[in-house]
């Protein structure tokens, strides 16, 4: 492959990159709508998932943290996922005054029938794919995730976090 090749090809990836990012938030979006889940309630409950794999314990402030969100944005949250059915609060054992927030069987039915369509739509795929055909596109996925990460970080606003609201441009 020569020089040129090698760029339009790379054109070509990032152009799919990006599609399958708009699909994904559509699809998200879709079933966010017919699930009457705000986006914020997925992305809370992904980043519960997320700590849970990991072995961590998920706090009110550990989740304002993940979510870039304001204190009482975050209180509205957990209170909106509590009422949900989604969390339940929990005192720690070792320090009665720190919270732990954890996910509900409802919250993990939820998330299972939300994203299972999408799982079983994308399977053959992988199943399609050689052993190392996988652990190349595992790999590229990594540093794809790394260096999102790395520019999410580069354009990010030092000040307050989110409320919610999206300025009005100027």
């Amino acid at each position: 492959m020569d020089d040129k090749q090698h760029v339009r090809s790379a054109a070509v990836l990032l152009g799919l990159l990006q599609q399958f990012t708009v699909e994904t938030e559509r699809y998200v979006e879709a079933i966010s709508n017919r699930h009457h889940l705000h986006r914020t309630d997925l992305n809370a409950l992904a980043a519960m998932v997320a700590a849970a794999r990991e072995g961590k314990t998920m706090t009110p402030g550990a989740l304002r943290a993940a979510l870039n969100l304001s204190s009482p944005a975050t209180t509205a949250l957990v209170d909106r996922l509590d009422r949900a059915g989604h969390l339940e609060r929990r005192r720690s054992e070792k320090d009665r005054r720190q919270v732990h927030l954890e996910m509900t069987d409802t919250a993990r039915a939820t998330g299972s029938e939300l994203f299972s369509p999408l799982a079983g739509a994308i399977a053959p795929v992988i199943d399609a794919l050689s052993p190392e055909e996988l652990h190349i596109v595992m790999t590229f996925m990594q540093g794809v995730i790394e260096a999102t990460m790395t520019a999410r970080k580069d354009v990010e606003p030092t000040s307050q976090p989110s409320n919610g609201v999206i300025p009005e441009p100027r």
